[in-house]
């Protein structure tokens, strides 16, 4: 299905029919899947009986396209923002 089988519902102010939504049925456009991939991983080290130090590495959201037929607002290329690296660390005592 191609762009060109759509056009601007006209607004119901205007003389349009069904409150200026259009006619098309509910999903009649599919675009590309959602996914997303999170990782974490993790190293705990001991400094006495009760002291440790964790360090943390996370990984959030993979990258995901948008469809070929909608303008992004949040990227000109048609991406939404890109995975996100999370760094920390935490004492525990």
């Amino acid at each position: 299905m191609s762009a060109s089988g759509f056009s601007q519902p006209v607004a119901a102010w205007l003389g349009g029919p069904n409150l200026g939504f259009g006619d098309a049925g509910k999903d009649a456009v599919v675009g590309p899947g959602r996914t997303s991939f999170n990782t974490s991983v993790y190293k705990s080290f001991a400094f006495t009986e009760r002291a440790r130090f964790e360090f943390r590495a996370d990984s959030f959201n993979h990258t995901q396209f948008n469809s070929l037929l909608s303008t992004s607002i949040t990227s000109p290329n048609g991406t939404q923002d890109p995975r996100v690296f999370e760094f920390s660390g935490k004492f525990i005592f």
